[in-house]
């Protein structure tokens, strides 16, 4: 009989420290975190995370299976499966694990040999882990387990649970609490070797190092640490120690050493172990793993940057299309978004200072895609302009109110009745000018700004049922043809026209009480009548103003606005009048 015992204490501790049953859940589990030390709890990125913190399960994206083979002394081995399935915001975790020797002789009291028993071990979980928060993970575990030990035979469960944070992209910590359950042996409960324990995980594109802190429920606390360093993307080399859960003391502080590499192509992966356990000998673990990529396990990485100097920036992002969300970066101008379907992905990114942009990214949905956003530095332009009375031709004052990249109002005094938008960014605006009082017609317009440009525009705003007498206007003796020299005036009565386009006018043309009797034109209401069309006909075809502003009416001398007595009075009466009759 103490042959057996010493054997079962090699086939489930391997001269391990400890009072709990059913020592081989305290095996580390899959080649790779085997070999950094044993230091899996901050890492558990891969389907062996179900064993390692169950909280890494809610980080797998795509499908993961894996195959395990540990071999250990005695002709002890270990067969183990691990399986991971995305569903919803995270991803469920199977694992099988069985160990048995080929068989072990029995001796009776006599020391003669009688014959061979096996003994086993197998252990069965399912967990699920998700994400619970930007960058926070929580998972758990149940587990069976049965054990055959030749003369009785155990049955048992645990759960283990985890939690995972990612506090910087290249940092995470985990806390993990294992093996939280008991066994029976006939009718006696047993407890398991249950621990808790923490981990830290630093991370770069071909550097992992890892360390745990494990505090045994029936043992004293170990520290797990380990390297992983990828000189090229399909090799690994790894390397780590740990001071338990092996009996240095008894096997040598040499046992705590690690070692192990990795291979990888494409999906597919394949892993080494060596861990020398003193003169108990040496173990061997080796695994093969597969990724299966998953539609809707897009992984997008983000970085923004300052596109002179290149430097990242803080930058608000709003995503629409496959992912509707608004979130920001970190203070390093990078951001991931997780689980993307296949589709069309916009992003909208503002940063203080510098110039909005939009882009549109074709998401795969299926692998890990980068993107960088180059943002450019505002440089400003300005509006300046002043506002008139259109009549007058001076200045009014008012206000100004304008909407585009950015909005305001600014008030303008009569005097000078100038305004000046300073610092604005690039792009169009929605310019609109009020008059001092609500005689005025508000007049508005669009303007487009330039950087380190000034953009000018003059407002000349008219006053409701106003009259503008078209100063400078004549026509010789008898005819309607506009002069060059006149233009000047009616390209201002255009340009009201134009500045305010919800007003209809009225054209009304004057002459002196000098009758004309023409084929053409037999009395002075036929002249003036066709004098006010020459000026509409030039506002439509010149500004483009529609037919329906323009009123056009020949008043003859029957409105004279000064006297008749003077060649200077009749050429005043001689007139092309602009009156306001609608709005």
């Amino acid at each position: 009989m103490n042959t057996i015992a010493l054997v079962l204490i090699a086939a489930f501790g391997f001269g391990e420290p400890g009072t709990s049953v059913l020592p081989l859940l305290r095996v580390g589990q899959g080649p790779r975190a085997s070999a950094m030390g044993e230091a899996g709890i901050g890492l558990a990125d891969n389907a062996t995370a179900i064993y390692w913190n169950p909280a890494g399960l809610g980080q797998l994206p795509n499908y993961h299976l894996a195959l395990s083979h540990h071999q250990w002394f005695s002709d002890i081995k270990d067969e183990l499966f691990y399986a991971s399935i995305p569903a919803g915001p995270g991803a469920f975790g199977l694992s099988l694990v069985y160990s048995g020797e080929s068989g072990i002789e029995r001796w009776d009291e006599n020391n003669q040999p009688i014959d061979t028993f096996r003994t086993w071990n197998s252990i069965a979980a399912l967990g699920y882990g998700a994400q619970i928060a930007k960058d926070w993970h929580l998972g758990g575990a149940f587990k069976g387990f049965y054990q055959n030990l030749y003369t009785m035979n155990g049955y048992g469960g645990a759960v283990d649970l985890g939690l995972l944070a990612r506090p910087f992209p290249f940092l995470s910590l985990g806390l993990a609490g294992r093996n939280l359950g008991r066994i029976r042996y006939g009718s006696d409960w047993e407890t398991l070797p249950t621990e808790i324990g923490l981990g830290t995980n630093f991370h770069k594109t071909r550097f992992n190092a890892s360390i745990d802190i494990v505090y045994p429920f029936d043992n004293s606390m170990n520290i797990r640490t380990g390297l992983e360093y990828a000189p090229v993307r399909e090799f690994a080399l790894r390397l780590g120690y740990r001071t338990g859960p092996a009996d240095l003391a008894t096997l040598g502080y040499l046992s705590g050493l690690t070692a192990g590499l990795g291979f990888r192509l494409g999906n597919f992966g394949a892993d080494y172990c060596f861990t020398p356990y003193g003169k108990l000998g040496i173990t061997h673990r080796i695994g093969i793993k597969l990724k299966i990529r998953h539609k809707g396990s897009g992984l997008l990485k983000l970085r923004v940057i300052d596109k002179k100097t290149t430097k990242p920036l803080w930058a608000n992002l709003a995503f629409s299309g496959i992912r509707n969300l608004t979130t920001g970066t970190n203070r390093r101008g990078e951001l991931e978004l997780k689980r993307l379907l296949p589709g069309q992905l916009t992003i909208r990114t503002t940063s203080k200072g510098y110039q909005e942009r939009t882009d549109t990214m074709e998401i795969l949905g299926d692998r890990k895609q980068y993107a960088t956003i180059a943002l450019v530095r505002l440089t400003y332009g300005s509006i300046w302009g002043t506002i008139y009375d259109a009549e007058t031709k001076r200045p009014v004052g008012g206000a100004i109110t304008y909407q585009g990249p950015v909005y305001g109002e600014q008030t303008v005094v009569s005097d000078p009745g100038s305004f000046a938008l300073k610092k604005l960014p690039p792009g169009n605006y929605f310019v609109k000018a009020t008059g001092p009082t609500e005689d005025y017609i508000p007049q508005s317009c669009t303007l487009m700004v330039e950087q380190n440009l000034v953009t000018e525009h003059e407002f000349y705003l008219v006053k409701r049922r106003q009259t503008i007498v078209l100063q400078g206007i004549n026509f010789e003796t008898g005819k309607t043809d506009i002069l060059s020299c006149f233009k000047t005036v009616l390209d201002r009565a255009g340009k009201i026209l134009k500045q305010n386009p919800t007003i209809v006018v009225e054209l009304a043309g004057h002459t002196d009480p000098r009758e004309i009797s023409t084929s053409e034109f037999p009395s002075n209401w036929e002249l003036s009548q066709a004098r006010a069309q020459a000026v509409r006909k030039y506002l439509i075809e010149n500004f483009g103003i529609a037919p329906n502003r323009l009123v056009a009416h020949g008043y003859a001398d029957t409105q004279p606005i000064a006297t008749n007595d003077t060649e200077e009075g009749m050429t005043k009466n001689r007139r092309t009048e602009f009156r306001i009759i609608e709005q």
